[in-house]
């Protein structure tokens, strides 16, 4: 597949964008460092904050079938059309930011390329995550069947992920675990704080050196 001509929207820049992509992401950490504070007492939130597949099956038994299904898929739909804008109307520059954001981006979406293009629906529908999305629009793939594989492959996951839950909470191990994790939830949040903490400010560096370049190069352009 030849890399599709470049937009006329290319040149602007897509910082706006990737700085509502990182606050969804750090909203996605705070909810990984106090997952053991509210997996039980504020499922919901948990899954507002980040409906992960590990935080849909640990909260999967005990919430509501309506509100569990509506809020997992709408946090989980959340990213992928502003990746996918980017990837249709400024996926060069939206790859060289986010790389600094998430290093090892750009690697990986070269890597993905070649395998995207002959898998690019079955991709969409298995795992819509910020590559794919990226590439999605890249490709120039039709939004109306970018949102209909997008939306059925991760409704019938949060279906998949919350029946896996459910049966789950019946298995000895699960429940031995749970009661560990229960009774030890001030410590496991602690260092989920921390680990989420160090992930953040690594995340809003790349941010902060992402605007500098960003500026920088708008500079050049306007000189």
């Amino acid at each position: 597949m030849p890399a599709p001509a470049p937009s006329a929207t290319e040149v602007s820049s897509p910082l706006a964008i990737v700085v509502a992509l990182v606050a969804v992401n750090l909203a996605g950490k705070v909810g990984d460092a106090f997952a053991a504070v509210l997996v039980e007492s504020r499922p919901l939130t948990l899954l507002t904050l980040n409906a992960n597949d590990a935080h849909m099956a640990l909260t999967a038994g005990h919430t509501p079938f309506a509100p569990y299904v509506i809020v997992s898929l709408l946090r989980r739909l959340l990213e992928d059309p502003l990746y996918f804008h980017l990837g249709a109307t400024r996926f060069a520059s939206a790859v060289r930011v986010l790389d600094q954001t998430s290093p090892g981006l750009r690697r990986k979406i070269e890597a993905s390329k070649p395998w995207f293009e002959r898998f690019s629906i079955l991709a969409v529908v298995v795992e819509p995550g910020a590559v794919v999305c990226l590439l999605a629009g890249w490709s120039r793939m039709r939004a109306a069947t970018f949102w209909s594989v997008n939306v059925l492959g991760t409704f019938a996951r949060v279906l998949l992920v919350r029946r896996l839950g459910v049966e789950a909470r019946k298995w000895s191990a699960f429940a031995k675990v749970a009661a560990f994790a229960q009774a030890n939830r001030r410590v496991i949040a602690v260092a989920g704080l921390a680990i989420a903490t160090v992930a953040a400010v690594s995340v809003l560096r790349g941010l902060a050196k992402a605007c500098a370049a960003e500026k920088a190069r708008t500079g050049k352009r306007e000189a």
